[in-house]
């Protein structure tokens, strides 16, 4: 019978349009995957601008014919706890993401 089509595609005159079918198709906003994606470029930046300054102290370093420590004191223990910060961010991140998925 063309009139009990339940899927909605017939061609009818109370139906939506395609458009509005995609956006309600639309899936909900995903919050946890977003900041996951945030936190991943706010590492891979800072893990590119530590490399770059490393590598700056390292040539300045070697072309002056001295340590790096000598060059630039602090830059390696910045990187240190730099790196030590974001870990700790991460499995802190992990474990409530690990507990929320065994709360639901």
């Amino acid at each position: 019978m063309p009139g009990n089509d339940p899927s909605g595609a017939g061609s009818g005159s109370g139906q939506r349009p395609a458009s509005a079918r995609k956006r309600g198709s639309k899936p909900p906003f995903d919050r946890e995957r977003f900041i996951f994606k945030l936190l991943a470029v706010v590492i891979i930046t800072q893990l590119s601008l530590y490399t770059v300054a490393t590598g700056v102290c390292g040539n300045v370093a070697y072309s002056q014919r001295q340590k790096v420590v000598e060059v630039c004191p602090r830059v390696l223990d910045q990187v240190t706890s730099a790196f030590d910060a974001t870990l700790k961010l991460l499995i802190a991140l992990l474990g409530g993401a690990a507990l929320t998925q065994n709360g639901r």
